[in-house]
């Protein structure tokens, strides 16, 4: 550690980096970005953080994507949230000075419960979207192991959890922000709640939908609520029904709101200088603060996830607006 990283430089993590208190961890991500305006060597004290989350994990990760040849000095965290983070391939890709991050990894993981943070890249959508559905709802993977009623509750979410990852891959890049990256993690806790989060560093909302019709007016806080809109982010050309991988209907966010709703959850969604809870309609612009991208919270629980009729959900196909969507 260099002499001149003294105290009263650190970026001070709050008591909890998690979804629930997402002014927090904007703030949190907000004060990093403006020391790396500041510096080239960020110290990030850690010693009053108890928890960290998917949506504290992605968040973190992203801001320290967003910024170019910095350094990060770590201090005072927890040996059991330096395990955690090692569990959830928090540091895979970076280069780690202070211990041997590859040796303390877990190989095996818990896929039945947690998806380790990983980044979205062109091509990987689905195979991220069927891990992300066994953590969910603890169905495996392989269609051919699972029941008829199983796979009712699997291949839709799948379906919007795609869709969603896409939408978000694409749109990030949008606006000369072609090195934007978006990452992803989800845990499964003993409390029987599951938490997920999507995160990118693009662009943002109200830069992709600066121009649609369904923008009330040009803030950020607007553009989260016409995101929110069925096939406002589309960003393909129409079609028939929900079984090609060619097409991108904007349902996406729209029917994972749903989900969640369903199963007794919600999404946060943050954007700019503004966030949304979609539950009880909790909203907030900030001052000082503001997240160069989207970043998304989902939160529900899982028994109660497996007995959604998920299918009913999803928005009517645009070709025969009475048609039910089907998935045989």
């Amino acid at each position: 550690m260099q002499a001149e990283l003294v105290q009263d430089e650190a970026v001070h993590f709050p008591a909890r980096l998690i979804a629930t208190e997402p002014q927090d961890v904007l703030d949190f991500c907000s004060n990093i970005s403006r020391a790396c305006d500041a510096s080239d060597n960020i110290v990030l004290d850690a010693s009053a953080l108890t928890f960290i989350d998917p949506f504290g994990l992605a968040m973190l990760r992203a801001t320290m994507e967003s910024v170019d040849d910095k350094y990060f000095h770590v201090r005072y965290m927890h040996q059991g949230l330096i395990d955690h983070l090692v569990r959830m391939e928090f540091f895979q890709g970076l280069e780690v000075e202070g211990f041997d991050a590859e040796s303390a990894r877990n190989f095996q993981g818990d896929p039945e419960h947690c998806v380790e943070l990983i980044r979205v890249q062109q091509g990987n959508s689905e195979a991220i979207a069927s891990r992300l559905i066994q953590a969910m709802t603890g169905l495996k993977c392989d269609e051919q192991a699972l029941d008829e009623e199983q796979d009712a509750v699997r291949r839709p979410i799948e379906y919007a959890l795609k869709e969603l990852l896409e939408n978000s891959l694409s749109h990030a890049k949008k606006e000369g922000n072609g090195n934007a990256s978006v990452w992803v993690a989800c845990q499964h806790f003993s409390d029987d709640i599951v938490r997920l989060a999507i995160v990118d560093n693009g662009c943002g909302f109200l830069a992709t939908l600066r121009d649609h019709a369904m923008l009330k007016e040009k803030t950020h806080l607007a553009a989260i609520e016409a995101a929110l809109i069925e096939r406002v982010s589309c960003n393909r050309g129409p079609n028939i029904g929900y079984e090609t991988d060619s097409q991108n209907q904007g349902v996406g966010l729209t029917t994972t709101a749903r989900i969640a709703a369903a199963a007794s959850g919600h999404l946060i969604v943050a954007s700019g200088d503004a966030w949304v809870r979609t539950d009880d309609g909790l909203q907030q612009v900030m001052t000082g603060s503001s997240w160069k991208g989207v970043a998304i919270a989902f939160t529900c629980h899982r028994e109660k996830l497996h007995l959604v009729k998920i299918s009913e959900l999803l928005p009517k196909t645009e070709a025969v607006a009475d048609d039910e969507i089907s998935f045989d």
